[in-house]
């Protein structure tokens, strides 16, 4: 029997990290036990809420350590590899994950054997060939995985009060919701745009495309959840959580209805129709988040949001007038800002009004198109220190955050802004957003 342990890292650099779920973790840990059944022993090894400096000691010994490598994750999980090879030396690693595709040939130099993509058949295969004593290096995903071949993602690799919590839903005008016990879900995989900011399309080869799960799946999970854990509300995770095929998106949201549960999701802006917003509340939809990114339309087009400022408006009315609240989601610092952008802004978060702005600073992230040609978009400098990559802020009562990047002082859209430019104009309408009681709902 060969155990294998996935490994969930601390997520130290997060307000609460309780506040997510281990998704892939939950998924491909359901994959192994389903296709392998006793021949197997899987565990997650979760250590939210651990001191990095003590989480070796809640490590028990495998024979298989999986690892779902972020870039904020990589210097925590170097530290834990580093240890697991001196205490359990004969014990395998194998990653995946957005950082181990982008730095292939630096992640080989850690771990065993990377999969590309899709981790499902990958990682089944990897297991059959760590039984015969052929581990390959690589695992490519190098045709389109159906998701709706699989079971949907089972919890009880963790305590039940970990995946039911209080406070998910928590809405600014609405009281009560706070109190229910919820959890996130993710009912799809891939995003079909390419935002440059984003690290997504670098591994479009491997995931291609946005794939759902059947509305009879959906469905059925969520009533797994609300049988298992009492579960009594839910946050969906998707990058897009409603189909933006209208005939794709009733089905989808019909699923959500029966269960007769309230949640929250985002969505993309132009997703956001009379009918789709109607839908939404109908089925139980009480909060929406968009992101905006910025109200400077110059700045959208120069970062490939393929979206504009009006139709932004038009979806915060339109979730507005179905009574369900709208959170947007704005990024400081992004090329091609004009010289207002704070007043642009504030204005823009004035006349909308939402629920709430969630405010965040820009950050260059590994495999994102800004990081791969930095000189396209006026940048001469970006850091390699991974641990500053975080790109919500907004965590604390005050701080002052740093910047991965630096811009050239001319830019191929003009003068650039300093990096002290840039924190002021983010630590300036940070203060605005909460002066007057819009900032984070927790």
């Amino acid at each position: 029997m060969i155990s294998i342990g996935f490994i969930f890292p601390s997520s130290d650099y997060l307000h609460d990290p309780f506040r997510g779920d281990p998704h892939s973790h939950f998924q491909l840990l359901t994959v192994l036990e389903w296709h392998f059944g006793d021949k197997i022993k899987v565990s997650l090894i979760d250590l939210r809420g651990i001191k990095r400096e003590f989480a070796q000691y809640h490590i028990d010994e495998c024979d298989l350590y999986l690892h779902s490598v972020y870039t904020l994750d990589y210097e925590e999980q170097l530290e834990l590899i580093g240890f697991l090879r001196k205490r359990y030396p004969k014990a395998l690693h194998i990653a995946g994950g957005p950082h181990a595709v982008t730095f292939q040939t630096e992640s080989l130099k850690v771990f065993d054997a990377l999969i590309m993509g899709d981790g499902e058949e990958c990682l089944i295969q990897a297991v059959k060939d760590i039984e015969k004593g052929c581990l390959q290096k690589i695992y490519e995903q190098k045709t389109v995985l159906d998701i709706n071949n699989y079971p949907f993602p089972r919890r009880h690799y963790l305590p039940a009060s970990t995946n039911s919590r209080p406070g998910l839903l928590a809405l600014k005008n609405k009281p009560g919701f706070d109190k229910l016990l919820s959890t996130t879900v993710i009912f799809s995989r891939g995003c079909p745009y390419g935002c440059h900011f984003c690290a997504m399309p670098a591994i479009r080869e491997y995931i291609p495309g946005l794939r759902y799960r059947r509305p009879d799946l959906i469905e059925q999970e969520i009533e797994y959840l609300k049988q298992n854990y009492n579960i009594q509300g839910i946050s969906l995770l998707d990058e897009i959580s409603i189909p933006l095929n209208p005939k794709q998106a009733m089905p989808h949201l019909e699923a959500i209805g029966r269960t007769n549960i309230p949640w929250r999701a985002q969505s993309r802006v132009d997703g956001i129709t009379p009918e789709i917003a109607r839908m939404a509340r109908q089925s139980g939809c009480v909060t929406m988040a968009m992101g905006i990114e910025s109200v400077s339309q110059r700045s959208l087009d120069i970062i490939n949001k393929q979206i504009n400022v009006e139709k932004a408006r038009e979806a915060i009315r339109l979730l507005g007038d179905q009574g369900i609240e709208c959170r947007i989601y704005l990024i400081i610092g992004l090329p091609g800002e004009p010289e207002d952008i704070v007043d642009q802004t504030w204005d823009f978060i004035k006349e909308t009004n939402p629920a709430s702005a969630y405010l965040s600073i820009f950050t260059v992230r590994p495999g994102t198109e800004v990081f791969m040609n930095p000189s396209r978009f006026g940048i001469k400098k970006v850091s390699s220190d991974w641990g500053k990559t975080m790109h919500m802020y907004s965590r604390y009562d005050s701080e002052t955050p740093s910047l991965t990047f630096e811009y050239e002082d001319v830019t191929p859209w003009g003068s650039g802004f300093s990096s002290k430019r840039i924190v002021d104009n983010y630590l300036e309408l940070q203060d605005r957003i909460k002066a007057a009681g819009m900032g984070p709902i927790r």
